[in-house]
């Protein structure tokens, strides 16, 4: 008989966490599990790549709370249709101050869903895949019955955001936390030693031979720029440091470097980006391609790849990029060391947009002469 196991995230939309689900997912033999993904929202551009024989399941309770316990208590009245229910918005509003004081929204998450059903099936398996993610993490210990249950870290929970308090109450019931790197491991063992026996580092690992075929098949440039061009993949968000890297191709035109700099991907931060280009006179060297399913393409016909990160737990499109050999340049992120090490063209930089123009420009007295580097065997 198949063992059933269940993994809880958001969307299937283009991004890091989703690409390691397919990765997972790939590698369970179908012939001994049966797989069942739930989704906050049953959407996203990745949707059709999951395997046919994948049981995919909305969890609508998720995606009408989802905001809402993030909410300030002055705006829980609107945005909860609680308005004509002065107690429980009084209850919803007592809690979330009680959350500020005592950082665990433990008792916010058993507040919304304390009228939500059990989820209707039992598992061997059940695994909060989006890690760290409250809401998730709490639906998996409290709304979904399995012999074991995993937590997966994808982030650097120093740099996150984490909230102390309902790990401390929820992750104990946890068979295995899954962490995406060592350093990423180091850091939550450091913050939460009494969890410490229960991580385990697991690498995603990128299919080398796909990923460069998908390249020959995908899009690619087609502005015939004869310059170099400098790429980054992700979405377009603070924390993944497409600001910086707008100052950076400041730097490098203000040099006389004959740069563009390529940004797939969306996001909240792509309006920002688009001013901060505009404001700083570099507006007709940035290319906004957007979200691509296969952005194979274009990591194969850049001249550099740049991860300019804030925070990373294990960067997908910087193992992807390490695919073609092309020199890479990442920010010191968690993880960043681990993936370039062994790169003779791998470079780990500083934060700033100094240190990163640096960095970049090393490679040769001028970028315009970049040489391609062979992929240390």
């Amino acid at each position: 008989m198949k063992k059933r196991i269940f993994f809880l995230l958001h969307a299937m939309h283009v991004g890091g966490i989703e690409k390691a689900l397919l990765r997972v997912l790939d590698g369970l033999p179908s012939k001994q599990w049966e797989v069942h993904v739930g989704l906050v929202r049953k959407e996203g551009e990745l949707m059709e790549s999951l395997p046919k024989e994948v049981q995919v399941h909305e969890i609508p309770c998720l995606a009408r709370f989802f905001r809402v316990a993030e909410d300030s208590p002055e705006e829980i009245p609107q945005k909860s249709g609680c308005v004509r229910r002065l107690k429980s918005c009084l209850t919803h509003a007592g809690l979330a101050v009680y959350q500020r004081l005592s950082s665990n929204k433990y008792w916010i998450y058993r507040f919304l869903l304390r009228n939500e059903p059990v989820f209707p099936m039992e598992f061997d398996v059940a695994v909060a895949f989006a890690g760290p993610s409250q809401m998730l993490d709490y639906y998996i210990c409290e709304k979904v019955r399995a012999k074991e249950k995993h937590g997966w870290i994808h982030y650097d929970v120093s740099q996150y955001g984490i909230n102390r308090g309902i790990t401390k109450r929820l992750y104990p019931q946890y068979d295995k936390i899954m962490i995406v790197s060592e350093k990423g491991k180091e850091i939550f063992d450091r913050m939460f030693p009494q969890l410490a026996c229960k991580t385990e580092v697991f690498y995603f690992k990128v299919p080398q031979e796909q990923v460069v075929s998908m390249a020959e098949n995908g899009p690619t440039f087609d502005d015939h720029f004869e310059g170099k061009r400098i790429l980054t993949v992700g979405r377009l968000s603070e924390e993944k440091g497409q600001r910086v890297a707008i100052e950076v191709l400041k730097m490098l035109v203000d040099r006389g470097h004959q740069v563009k700099w390529y940004f797939v991907g969306d996001g909240p931060d792509k309006e920002y980006c688009q001013a901060l280009a505009q404001q700083l006179g570099v507006a007709e060297q940035v290319v906004f391609l957007g979200v691509q399913a296969n952005p194979y393409g274009f990591m194969k016909d850049c001249d550099i790849y740049v991860q300019p990160s804030r925070h990373e737990g294990f960067c997908i499109t910087l193992a992807e990029a390490l695919c073609f050999p092309h020199p890479i340049v990442a920010t010191d992120f968690t993880g960043a060391r681990e993936q370039l090490q062994g790169r003779s063209n791998g470079f780990v930089t500083g934060m700033t947009a100094e240190e990163i123009c640096l960095t970049i420009t090393s490679f040769n007295d001028n970028v315009n002469d970049l040489i391609q580097l062979k992929i240390e065997n």
